[in-house]
């Protein structure tokens, strides 16, 4: 069954294009490129996210993939309070220094 091409959205870097052709697939993947497309989508800019969601070939495919594999997407609440964390304690040595 061949898959109908599309051009990609334009500007879009390379991790964005492959996520959509991976997209365009879906649930067509194999075990690797499944775990591919689990990696690279956390990374992908919003913006491009965006546009795949607003996009008719790609939104219903999106739904699938974020109704299957939602949970392997978000951030963990560990690396959100490590991000957090870590600039308030530079704010607070650099006050400490300029202060002290």
């Amino acid at each position: 069954m061949a898959t109908r091409t599309r051009p990609p959205i334009p500007g879009a870097c390379r991790k964005t294009q492959e996520a959509e052709r991976l997209l365009a697939r879906y649930p067509q993947l194999d075990a690797f490129e499944l775990a591919r497309l689990v990696a690279i989508f956390p990374d992908l800019p919003l913006i491009d996210k965006a546009v795949m969601t607003a996009d008719e070939a790609l939104s219903d495919k999106l739904a699938a993939f974020y109704r299957d594999h939602g949970d392997r997407l978000s951030v963990s609440s560990g690396l959100l309070s490590l991000l957090l964390v870590l600039p308030v304690a530079a704010a607070g040595a650099a006050l400490w220094w300029l202060i002290g």
